[in-house]
């Protein structure tokens, strides 16, 4: 992908990922205020630009070392994403290959925990609760819920082993972008826009993922820009038959940004 593929990319997830993936709203709903949310928004904004790159460099210091060293690459690997592993076991010194393990198994359990959990908060507010089944016992539904997930999630790892995946990180990049460049789109709609109605929400979320499919079969558009041609077809599709459908009663509620920043404006 080209610098620019990069950055259109990045900016439509990570809008997304900020405002409507539950993993970092519940985050924001932790802090005391508004103001220690936005801190802690801007500070990991500024932790990620180091991080990505550092990631970055460490498959780019991979290539040269093994392109210099090829004799220390087995023959047998074919899966791009074993080579990393293959350089902790072999060429690191024990204790460091334990502690780098060691990390990357604590990350790892971070990430799961926090989705997992946040899958399950998702499920039992919006589905289980909304619905009318038992508020009973809430806690039990949550854990029940969140080990659902895991185990779904267990069951799917062991099946994409099995799939000839040529990269975990491009596959990944393709669900994700699929997935929440819709979800973009509400949010934004709602957020941006004193028009935007349940019936046109509807609409533009159908209609993002028709585009979405029709997208990821043809191959028009690069893996990593998934994301934004979800978010724009949805927004504009969403707005548009917002505007056909016109507002109800059920829509009166304002929480766009411009109410938000009225009392700023006086």
């Amino acid at each position: 992908p080209t610098l620019w593929t990069v950055l259109i990319a990045t900016l439509f997830s990570k809008t997304t990922e900020y405002g409507a993936d539950q993993t970092m709203v519940q985050r924001y709903l932790t802090t005391r205020d508004v103001k220690t949310a936005s801190r802690g928004v801007w500070m990991n904004a500024a932790l990620t630009v180091p991080a990505t790159l550092m990631f970055f460099i460490i498959g780019t210091c991979l290539y040269v070392f093994y392109k210099t060293n090829p004799g220390l690459l087995s023959s047998t690997i074919t899966d791009g994403d074993a080579i990393f592993p293959w350089f902790i076991i072999n060429s690191l010194p024990k204790g460091v290959s334990g502690l780098l393990i060691g990390g990357i198994f604590a990350a790892a359990m971070s990430t799961l925990s926090a989705s997992m959990n946040s899958s399950a908060t998702a499920y039992c507010v919006d589905i289980h609760f909304r619905f009318g089944l038992s508020k009973h016992n809430q806690l039990s539904v949550a854990k029940m819920a969140t080990l659902i997930i895991g185990l779904t999630g267990i069951v799917f790892a062991f099946l994409m082993a099995t799939w000839n995946i040529a990269s975990l990180w491009d596959e990944m990049q393709k669900i994700i972008g699929l997935v929440i460049g819709s979800m973009g789109g509400l949010f934004m709609m709602g957020l941006l826009t004193r028009r935007a109605n349940g019936a046109g929400a509807l609409v533009g979320l159908a209609s993002s993922i028709i585009v979405q499919i029709v997208v990821s079969r043809t191959g028009a558009v690069h893996l990593l820009l998934y994301a934004a041609t979800g978010f724009i077809a949805c927004f504009t599709i969403g707005y548009l038959a917002s505007l056909i459908f016109g507002k109800s009663k059920k829509d009166t509620i304002d929480l766009t940004v411009y109410r938000l920043m009225k009392p700023r404006i006086k």
